[in-house]
C-alpha cells in the first residue's frame, strides 16, 4: 500500500476527495515534525501547536478548492513557516507598540486633571483596552505615533481600507461611550 505522501504527492486533483481516515494518517505523520519545526522558529510550544493545528484545519476546510502544486509535505511546511513568521511579526508589533500605549496611560494617570476629566480618561482607557488587538494597534499607531494610513498598512501587511475600518471602529466605540 502506498504511503499517504505517495498517494497525494503527484495528483492533488484527487485531494478534494480525501477521506477523513487518510487525512487523520496525514495528520499523525506530520503533526509532530511540523510542531518541532515551528517551535524551532517561534520558541513557544503552545504557539507552535496552534500554528500547526491551524495549518491542518485550513487544509481540511479548503481541500476542495486548494490547488497544491507541490508535495503535501512541502505545502504543510510552507504553510507552517508562513504561520510562524506571521506570529513573530505580530509579537514584534506588540512589543513595539504596547509599551508606547502603557507609557501613554501612565502619562494620563500622572497628569493633573479635574475629577470629571479623570473619569473620562478612565473610560477612554477602558474602551482602548476593550478594543480588539489589531484595532488597538492600528489606533495607537495612528493617534499616538502619528503614522499615516499607508505606513500602518505596509507595516502590518494589511490594506489601507482595513486600517480605515479599524480606526472607524475605534472612533465609533469612543463616540458611543
Amino acid at each position: 500500500m502506498p504511503s499517504t505522501e505517495e498517494t497525494y504527492s503527484n495528483d492533488f486533483q484527487s485531494f478534494s476527495k480525501i477521506d477523513p481516515l487518510i487525512f487523520e494518517k496525514l495528520f499523525k505523520n506530520y503533526y509532530t515534525p511540523l510542531r518541532n519545526y515551528c517551535q524551532g522558529i517561534v520558541m513557544n510550544k503552545q504557539a507552535s501547536e496552534d500554528i500547526v493545528q491551524d495549518a491542518f484545519v485550513y487544509l481540511w476546510n479548503n481541500r476542495k478548492t486548494l490547488d497544491i502544486k507541490t508535495t503535501i509535505q512541502t505545502y504543510l511546511y510552507s504553510t507552517v513557516r508562513h504561520g510562524a513568521l506571521h506570529y513573530l511579526k505580530k509579537q514584534m508589533l506588540e512589543r513595539t507598540h504596547l509599551p508606547r500605549l502603557a507609557e501613554f496611560i501612565i502619562y494620563l494617570q500622572e497628569s493633573e486633571y479635574s475629577e470629571e476629566e479623570l473619569i473620562k480618561l478612565e473610560e477612554a482607557k477602558k474602551i482602548l483596552q476593550e478594543l480588539p488587538e489589531q484595532c488597538r494597534i492600528v489606533f495607537v499607531m495612528n493617534c499616538m505615533d502619528g503614522k499615516k494610513y499607508k505606513d500602518i498598512a505596509e507595516e502590518l501587511n494589511i490594506s489601507v481600507n482595513t486600517v480605515k475600518t479599524h480606526l472607524s471602529k475605534a472612533y465609533r466605540k469612543f463616540r458611543e461611550n
